[in-house]
C-alpha cells in the first residue's frame, strides 16, 4: 500500500472512530487538519463528544468501517463545524465589542431589504461549508441563505475573500479565516472526497442556514444560533441533517442524524434536571392569536427561544429526557414547536431530518390539519415555491417576491409572487413521546379548537 493511500486509510478510520456508537469518545484535534498555524490564542480547545447514540443498537461494541454515505457527511460536517467554532466566536465578540462602543457595529452587521439581520458571521460560514467543504462534491444543488453573487468571486479586488455582502472581515480577523479555511479544505479532502460515495451525494440538495438565530447572535443571544446543515434526496425529502450551537456553555452542542442510516447522534452538555412539564417553544418576539389560543388550549407554559434549529434542539433534548424517565406520563411532557408564522426551507431541513431520527416529525400546519401523515416540505432548489398553494399564505416583506411591499392581509394568489424557499403553511414539530395515533390525536384536536378561535396567520 502506498503512503498516500495509507494516509487515505488512516482518515477515513478517524472519521469512523469519530461515528462509532459508544458512550462517550475524543474528537480529533484541530492540529490534526491544520496546514499552517492559526493565530496565537485563537485554537478552540475540542472536547470531548458524549452520548454519541445508535438507534436499534443496545451494545457499546465499536463500529467497524461501515458507516453509511449520510452518517459519513453529518459526521464530517460536525467536525467542519467544531473547526469554524472559533472563528464564530471570535466574530461574536466583536460584535459584543463594537455593538458596546461609540463607533457601532455597522462593519461587521447590517440589515438586509426584509428587515432580518446579516452579519459577517452569516457570510463566512457560509462561504467555508460551499467554497472549502463541499467545493470537490457534486451535489444536485446547494442552497443557502445568504444569497451571494459571482461578481464578489470574479471581481478585480484580490481580498474578495474578505469581503461578504459589502462587509468586510476585520484585518486581525482575516489569518482565521484563512487558517479555518485551510483546515477545512483538509478535512474535505481526508474525508470526503476519499471516499466512494460520490454518485450518492450527487442525487442529494443541500440546505445551509450559516447562522440560525441571527438577530440573537447579533444582540448578545449567541447561545441560541446554531449552525444547520440538511440533505435532501432526489424527490426533495429531507433524509439527513445537523444542527450545530457553537455557543452553547460550556462548549458546543449538536445533534445529528439520518433516519434511512438508523443514524441518530447527539451531543447535550449535562444540565439541572428537565421539567416533566411540555411547553411550547416559540419566538422571542410577539406571537399570533393562533398560537396563543393554542398555548391555552393545550394548558403548557410558553417559552421564548430563537432561531428554529435551537427550538428544534431544545425540544429534543426534552424529549430523550422524558424518555428516560419511567415514572412520568411520556406523552404530553414533551416540548412542542408550532408555528404559523413563515421561516424557510433553510431553517427546517436539518432540523426535519434530525427529528425524524429521533422519532419525531416536523410537517406542515396545513396538512396537519388535514389529517395528512406526510406533509413534508419539498426541499430541491427551484426558481419557484413548490409547495404554494393559491390563496393561502398572506404576503408579508419575508415570503414577497412583490417589489412593493404587500398590504396587509393581502393573500398571495400566483406563485411568482413569493419567495422560492419561504415556508407557507406553517409547521408542526414534535418529539417520539407525539408521534403515536394518540399523540397525534390529542395535537390535531387541540390545533382544531385553536385554530377555531383564531385562523392561523400563514404570513
Amino acid at each position: 500500500m502506498t503512503y498516500i493511500n495509507l494516509v487515505t486509510a488512516a482518515a477515513f478510520l478517524i472519521l469512523c472512530c469519530f461515528a462509532q456508537s459508544v458512550i462517550s469518545f475524543s474528537f480529533v484535534s484541530v492540529s490534526s487538519f491544520q496546514c499552517r498555524q492559526a493565530p496565537a490564542g485563537q485554537l478552540h480547545k475540542i472536547t470531548p463528544m458524549a452520548n454519541h447514540a445508535r438507534n436499534c443498537q443496545d451494545d457499546n461494541t465499536e463500529r467497524n468501517n461501515n458507516s453509511g454515505p449520510l452518517e459519513n457527511l453529518c459526521s464530517t460536517c460536525l467536525l467542519a463545524c467544531e473547526l469554524m467554532t472559533p472563528l464564530i466566536a471570535s466574530i461574536y465578540d466583536e460584535l459584543i465589542l463594537t455593538s458596546s462602543s461609540s463607533t457601532g457595529s455597522d462593519g461587521v452587521k447590517k440589515t438586509k431589504k426584509d428587515n432580518s439581520a446579516f452579519t459577517i458571521a452569516d457570510g463566512t460560514v457560509q462561504r467555508l461549508l460551499i467554497k472549502c467543504l463541499f467545493s470537490n462534491l457534486a451535489f444536485r444543488d446547494i442552497v443557502g441563505e445568504e444569497d451571494e453573487g459571482e461578481e464578489e468571486e470574479d471581481g478585480i479586488d484580490d481580498n474578495w475573500w474578505y469581503q461578504v455582502q459589502g462587509l468586510t472581515i476585520p484585518k486581525h480577523l482575516q489569518p482565521l479565516v484563512d487558517s479555518t479555511g485551510i483546515q477545512i479544505e483538509s478535512l474535505a479532502k481526508n474525508l470526503l472526497v476519499s471516499n466512494s460515495n460520490e454518485s450518492y451525494y450527487s442525487k442529494l440538495t443541500v440546505f445551509i442556514d450559516p447562522i440560525d438565530g441571527t438577530r440573537e447572535f447579533s444582540i448578545g443571544k449567541g447561545e441560541q444560533c446554531s449552525i444547520c446543515i440538511g440533505f435532501a434526496d432526489e424527490h426533495g425529502k429531507a433524509i439527513a441533517g445537523v444542527v450545530y450551537r457553537p455557543l452553547s456553555k460550556p462548549s458546543p452542542t449538536w445533534v445529528a442524524g439520518a433516519k434511512r442510516e438508523d443514524y441518530a447522534a447527539h451531543n447535550f452538555e449535562e444540565e439541572e434536571e428537565h421539567s416533566t412539564t411540555g411547553a411550547v417553544l416559540s419566538t422571542n418576539g410577539s406571537i399570533s392569536k393562533f398560537v396563543e389560543s393554542l398555548i391555552a388550549e393545550l394548558d403548557v407554559p410558553r417559552i421564548k427561544a430563537g432561531g428554529a434549529g435551537n427550538k428544534m434542539m431544545m425540544l429534543l433534548q426534552q424529549s430523550i429526557s422524558v424518555a428516560n424517565k419511567e415514572e412520568v406520563s411520556k406523552t404530553h411532557c414533551g416540548h412542542l414547536y408550532i408555528q404559523d408564522r413563515g421561516v424557510s426551507r433553510w431553517d427546517t431541513c436539518a432540523a426535519e431530518a434530525c427529528l425524524d431520527a429521533f422519532g419525531g416529525q416536523l410537517l406542515k400546519l396545513t396538512d396537519f390539519l388535514q389529517d395528512e401523515e406526510d406533509g413534508y416540505y419539498t426541499y430541491l432548489a427551484s426558481k419557484t415555491n413548490l409547495d404554494f398553494v393559491p390563496n393561502t399564505a398572506n404576503l408579508t416583506k419575508y415570503n414577497s417576491n412583490l417589489q412593493d411591499l404587500p398590504s396587509p392581509a393581502q393573500k398571495a394568489q400566483d406563485v411568482c409572487q413569493v419567495k422560492a424557499y419561504s415556508n407557507l403553511a406553517g409547521l408542526v414539530a414534535f418529539g417520539k413521546e407525539f408521534n403515536t395515533q394518540e399523540g397525534r390525536k390529542y395535537l390535531r384536536d387541540a390545533i382544531r379548537k385553536a385554530a377555531a378561535n383564531n385562523a392561523p396567520s400563514l404570513d
